[in-house]
């Protein structure tokens, strides 16, 4: 009887995060169609009725369960970015983007693998709508259009190797946006 009185003390917003975290371990581990409510319950420690008190679906779950990542704009990045000289800009965007890999890495992979899902459920194709984010941004940057989709490709190459190799040094991140941007930059003035 304890344990039912102490659930009931949770707030309806900590139980909701409650759920979402125990969502995300599962769709992480079995993806979203290998997963079940009664499993996301389970991890949650509630009863499935009890999940659907707070959620209408296994959908409802799993797109709550990533829009924070997904709030994490490329274009929030840009925003933020847009007084910033070049270099300073390039090495800013470069560096959130790799810290939000390496810390989300798990999720980032699950969003990847599941984007035919997304498109089914209306959410745009978000690998398209990166790289349409920073071919604006390479615009901006005055860089010519011969040279735009070899720098597209080191970004995106550079962006996406810490979904294999995360690292979550600070230290480590800053050396190497530093160096891609100097590359980056170099491609520029040849």
């Amino acid at each position: 009887m304890g344990n039912k009185e102490s659930q009931k003390r949770i707030s309806r917003e900590e139980r909701r995060k409650q759920i979402l975290n125990a969502a995300m371990v599962v769709f992480v581990e079995k993806g979203y169609s290998g997963s079940t409510t009664a499993e996301i319950a389970k991890a949650a420690n509630i009863s499935e009725v009890t999940l659907f008190r707070y959620f209408s679906s296994k959908q409802e779950i799993f797109l709550e369960g990533i829009k924070p990542i997904l709030l994490s704009t490329l274009e929030e990045s840009i925003d933020v970015s847009k007084d910033l000289n070049s270099r300073e800009k390039l090495e800013y965007i470069l560096y959130e983007r790799i810290h939000l890999i390496s810390k989300n890495y798990k999720i980032i992979k699950l969003i990847l693998m599941e984007a035919p899902l997304l498109s089914q459920l209306g959410n745009e194709n978000f690998m398209e709508e990166i790289l349409g984010m920073l071919k604006r941004l390479i615009d901006q940057m005055g860089v010519s259009k011969e040279k735009e989709e070899f720098i597209l490709r080191l970004l995106m190459g550079s962006i996406l190797s810490f979904l294999f190799m995360p690292d979550r040094k600070e230290e480590s991140i800053k050396n190497y946006v530093e160096k891609i941007s100097t590359m980056i930059l170099n491609q520029f003035n040849q």
